[in-house]
């Protein structure tokens, strides 16, 4: 592919979202954190942890792998706006049934006479078509950053870049439909769905996103560090909202079908997040102490993860599942 040349901005014909259009990974079932007025944690604690740590965190590069697709470094000051969960703020603008070619050649294919409903007119410059940049945000927040070159011969939009890493990621196949959507209180992005052909296409396992021993700083004060090298892997990039970062939610789903509710906070200080709301219960429920293990595991169709633990001494074991590496 060319390098880019130019990005227009993308002027967007709202159409009413059509009820009836349903979607397996849906955006509004998931809220985001980041409301700027509610109270950080207690400084006091805060304080002794980042004490702690300011010895023992190294302040590790950033991951990149598949699931990493933010690249466009300014987006880490982008003030996203908390999704209100009513569909009235959302409207479909294309929506696509998935050929063979797009799943096998890694290609998704929009013709011009749809693709003018959210993006700009085909422009050249220098006598080749410019690159135009579509920004995504998929139902479990992650951003995916894409990139269409315009053919003349089909008249149509070819996307490439990281559509293949976001058919892999959720395990899309041919005749699996797609959705997007504008959401009105986020001019910035578009909403990327997806509704499955078959519903036992949908591949149950679960991949641990995350492993920890913990520390007694974990237990003890009741706040859990994850450094933002690890973070990256199942959380968003810190972003700041009134130049104050903004809370994070996380979504646990236990071995007995219990949910967490946390939320984590991110330090610049200790580059980690620190999880804290609910942490607290967590511990208690299941008397962890330090050296007990914790897993995150991720699951491709479930919005929240998916939390378990190992005890350190086999004989408190009471989480009855068996978590392997």
């Amino acid at each position: 592919m060319s390098e880019k040349r130019g990005s227009a901005s993308l002027p967007i014909k709202k159409r009413k979202l059509d009820g009836s259009a349903s979607s397996s990974g849906s955006a509004s079932d998931v809220k985001q954190g980041g409301e700027a007025a509610m109270e950080d944690p207690p400084p006091t604690e805060i304080a002794d942890i980042l004490d702690s740590l300011s010895a023992s965190v190294e302040n590790k590069p950033r991951k990149q792998d598949d699931n990493d697709n933010d690249n466009d470094d300014d987006d880490d000051e982008e003030d996203d706006d908390d999704d209100d969960d009513d569909d009235d703020t959302k409207f479909l603008v294309y929506r696509k049934s998935l050929t063979l070619d797009e799943v096998l050649f890694r290609r998704l294919v929009i013709p011009l006479e749809d693709a003018i409903e959210f993006m700009p007119e085909p422009s050249k410059y220098e006598g080749k078509y410019k690159l135009t940049e579509l920004k995504l945000m998929d139902h479990k927040k992650r951003k995916w950053n894409m990139k269409a070159s315009f053919d003349e011969l089909s008249s149509s939009y070819l996307f490439s870049e990281n559509w293949d890493k976001y058919l892999n990621k959720y395990e899309l196949e041919p005749e699996d439909v797609i959705f997007l959507y504008e959401d009105s209180s986020d001019d910035k992005r578009l909403l990327i769905e997806f509704h499955r052909r078959k519903l036992h296409n949908i591949n149950p396992k679960k991949f641990l996103v995350y492993k920890k021993s913990l520390t007694r700083d974990d237990v003890f004060y009741r706040r859990l560090v994850i450094p933002l090298a690890d973070a990256v892997e199942f959380l968003p990039q810190p972003s700041k909202y009134r130049g104050r970062y903004e809370f994070t939610e996380l979504k646990l789903m236990d071995h007995e079908k219990q949910m967490w509710n946390m939320r984590a906070s991110f330090y610049k200080e200790c580059s980690s997040y620190l999880v804290w709301e609910n942490w607290d219960k967590y511990l208690n429920k299941y008397e962890l102490e330090p050296e007990d293990v914790i897993l995150f595991y991720e699951d491709p169709i479930d919005i929240h993860f998916h939390i378990e633990f190992q005890k350190r001494k086999p004989e408190r074991n009471n989480n009855p599942k068996d978590a392997t590496d």
